[in-house]
């Protein structure tokens, strides 16, 4: 059976990415790590099972960009992705969860044409080579990430940010961005945060990685050559507590 599910290898990218940047405003030591001493991906249950609305969400979007139906796709690319990383899923909400995007999230928007999981790349003065998986792009230049949280999400902050920086200096100007969120609480729900792009979020963004690309160049240039890299550069520790 051809599988539904299909990332592109990451584990030795170099561009600047959003997963660095998000990784270094939790916490610069564990950025640092990252670059000097990768470690394997947590597989707990709230990271597989958001990764399972992904998988089901794309194929939603997928078909609703052709005008069909998904079918049971949904469902078998979340079955997909738990067994892959052999982890077992409250599936009456992953049911729940994909039902409700069709129903709450699919009428909100013009699917036609929409891109799922495109590779985004472009060269940024300051930043260097930078590359970015945004999961929705719609065909106005909407970028939408597809999230499961355990609480409601803003739309303004450095992912979505620098999702709108590198799709534009990709040649794709960005009227919105935003996040679908299947938001767990009690009565887990589809929230819908989408904003105008706007000259602060775009000036926002750009701060937050040039300062990071700053202290990861520093970091490159004061470690050429050592055995055993130092960490000068990105000493911060956690945003908050809970995250060691």
């Amino acid at each position: 059976m051809t599988a539904l599910v299909v990332r592109e290898d990451l584990s030795r990218r170099t561009e600047l990415s959003k997963s660095q940047l998000v990784g270094a405003e939790l916490c610069q030591t564990k950025s640092w790590l990252e670059i000097h001493d990768r470690r394997p991906f947590p597989v707990i249950e709230k990271v597989i099972f958001g990764s399972a609305i992904d998988a089901g969400t794309e194929q939603i979007v997928y078909a609703a960009a052709r005008g069909q139906d998904a079918g049971s796709k949904p469902m078998q690319a979340a079955l997909e992705v738990a067994a892959r990383d052999g982890m077992d899923l409250p599936w009456d909400e992953v049911s729940a969860a994909l039902a409700g995007f069709v129903t709450d999230v699919l009428p909100k928007f013009d699917w036609t044409d929409a891109v799922v999981q495109p590779t985004v790349r472009a060269e940024i003065a300051g930043l260097g080579p930078c590359s970015g998986h945004p999961d929705i792009i719609l065909v106005d230049g909407t970028v939408l990430d597809v999230k499961a949280t355990a609480r409601p999400k803003e739309a303004f902050g450095i992912e979505l940010g620098f999702y709108t920086v590198l799709t534009e200096a990709s040649g794709l100007v960005v009227p919105r961005v935003g996040y679908l969120a299947w938001v767990r609480l009690k009565k887990p729900y589809w929230q819908i945060a989408v904003m105008d792009t706007t000259d602060e979020l775009r000036r926002y963004a750009m701060a937050r990685a040039l300062a990071f690309a700053r202290a990861r160049d520093l970091d490159a240039h004061v470690n050429e050559g050592e055995s055993a890299p130092v960490n000068y550069t990105l000493t911060g520790g956690p945003k908050g507590g809970g995250l060691c």
